[in-house]
């Protein structure tokens, strides 16, 4: 890229959306040219009764109609949009994403823990360039806490159920806070953080950077700096909560200067930051001011399209919003296929060194998880091969020939019988590499297809590790009942034929 594009970046979190819009150019930082927060708090009832109720969704829907605009007025071309804890913890999350892309044509991204933590990493590291690089950061959000800890040149991370709003509604804690309140606070912290970091407070833990609007306003608060950041010292920390706890929220607003959705969640936030603080035995913690806006504009500059890749990257949606509109039409639910997509894309990012196939073929497996269970409306049974037929008779706008036979094809092969030349019509009028391709891509859906096999919408992938002959694969749900991984271990021979590695599946 030699020229300036416009880029934008969004980050729907728990207690607030935040929206940016920067000029990118190659190996240069973004310059950011507008920016808006709105008081959005998915994660109200998000956390205590597992879904979002309309009002929220309404209000969801209006801010990314906001953020329309914004990126319509000054030309925004490639853009990122997340959504972190309290969607991936809604039951009813694939409401929110449809409405926003049929009434804004933003596509909302829900990504995982691990994701998010991986985004800070880059921001916090881009933001200490010149400097020596922290041991841990500590990114505190409206429903969880990332915590990142680096050990010599290994990076761990891990998600914990320590958000702001999720304290807030769940222990009832959005006004002034008692001793006692604080004190089971300040417990359940230290035991979270210590199940990730046992023995923490080492020396190896400091120095501590903190993330996310709460830490931004105690570090614009208490005034400190060291070495020229921003930051508080622990010290100052508790001093100020002792003036903030026992504070309701109109005396929060009017005595601090703080908006209202901050006043009620910034007494559970400080108590958050010091006991994290003493927990990992830091005198002074810094902010750098950066969140997931920052490193998506920053992957966003390297990622700015070509000229053709921008074609690329339109065709593609184009294609998926015709398969959307095309399983409307023939009465398909999409609420399992869109779940599959999102788990097969997952799957097929975060094992790019395995398969080792261009990114243009990620809409091939897209488009086949979204119309894979797409032949159910003709009859349940063998419906595979009704799906077949209708993808290739659908005339699906931005996909053609010879994508439109492999996407076929891998709806044929999603379930049952492995693709066969002859018997298969898609995979026979496929040339040898791109039935190659197929048998890539295929274990990715069936194994996006296993996860979801339940319909339970909440089996998430919490790790993957690719070693030297296996990969390992750990997952996580939100209900108090046991996953089946025996529904995913079943793929495992085929995966282990396609990638000779050996897949292993266990539960958190």
């Amino acid at each position: 890229m030699t020229k300036s594009a416009v880029i934008g970046a969004i980050d729907a979190g728990s207690n607030a959306m935040r929206v940016v819009v920067a000029e990118a150019v190659a190996g240069r930082l973004p310059r950011k040219i507008a920016g808006k927060r709105l008081p959005v708090r998915l994660g109200h009832r998000a956390f205590t009764m597992g879904e979002l109720d309309p009002a929220t969704i309404d209000a969801a829907v209006a801010a990314f109609q906001t953020f329309r605009q914004l990126f319509d007025a000054h030309g925004v071309e490639h853009y990122r949009a997340v959504a972190t804890s309290a969607l991936r913890q809604s039951r009813n999350r694939e409401i929110v994403v449809h409405r926003i892309f049929q009434e804004t044509s933003i596509e909302l991204e829900i990504i995982t823990g691990g994701e998010e933590a991986r985004l800070i990493r880059k921001a916090v590291r881009n933001a200490f360039r010149n400097r020596p690089k922290p041991a841990t950061v500590l990114d505190l959000g409206g429903g969880s806490l990332e915590v990142i800890v680096r050990n010599v040149a290994r990076w761990s991370s891990a998600s914990l159920p320590i958000g702001t709003v999720r304290l807030v509604e769940t222990l009832d804690l959005g006004g002034a806070i008692d001793a006692e309140g604080a004190a089971m606070v300040r417990r359940y912290v230290r035991t979270l953080l210590q199940t990730f970091a046992p023995g923490g407070g080492s020396d190896g833990f400091t120095p501590v950077v903190a993330c996310g609007g709460n830490a931004e306003a105690y570090a614009r608060l208490i005034g400190e700096e060291f070495d020229g950041m921003a930051g508080f010292s622990v010290a100052s920390l508790e001093k100020l909560l002792n003036k903030v706890l026992p504070a309701d929220v109109n005396t929060r607003m009017k005595e601090l200067g703080v908006r209202q959705d901050r006043a009620d969640v910034m007494g559970v936030a400080g108590l958050i930051l010091a006991t994290a603080a003493h927990e990992l035995k830091a005198e002074h913690v810094l902010v750098p001011k950066v969140g997931l806006r920052d490193a998506l504009l920053f992957e966003a500059v390297a990622g700015v399209p070509s000229q053709k890749d921008s074609a690329q990257v339109a065709r593609a949606k184009a294609a998926l919003t015709a398969a959307r509109m095309f399983s409307a039409r023939v009465g398909h639910d999409l609420t399992h296929s869109e779940r599959v997509r999102e788990l097969a894309v997952e799957l097929f990012e975060r094992l790019r060194n395995v398969h080792g196939l261009p990114s243009k073929l990620r809409i091939v497996l897209e488009l086949a998880a979204v119309l894979h269970d797409v032949g159910e409306v003709v009859h349940r049974r063998s419906h595979h091969k009704h799906g077949e037929y209708m993808v290739l008779w659908s005339r699906l706008p931005g996909i053609e020939s010879p994508e439109l036979e492999m996407v076929a094809a891998l709806v044929r092969a999603h379930r049952k019988s492995m693709p066969t030349v002859g018997k298969h019509i898609a995979f026979t009028a496929l040339n040898k590499t791109r039935r190659d391709q197929v048998m890539q891509l295929l274990p990715l859906l069936r194994m996006a297809d296993s996860l979801e096999s339940s319909k339970r919408q909440d089996v998430k992938i919490d790790s993957l590790t690719i070693g030297d002959s296996q990969v390992k694969i750990v997952l996580t749900g939100d209900g108090d009942a046991p996953i089946d991984t025996g529904e995913l271990l079943r793929e495992s021979d085929l995966f282990e034929k396609q990638y000779g590695l050996a897949l292993s599946v266990t539960e958190t």
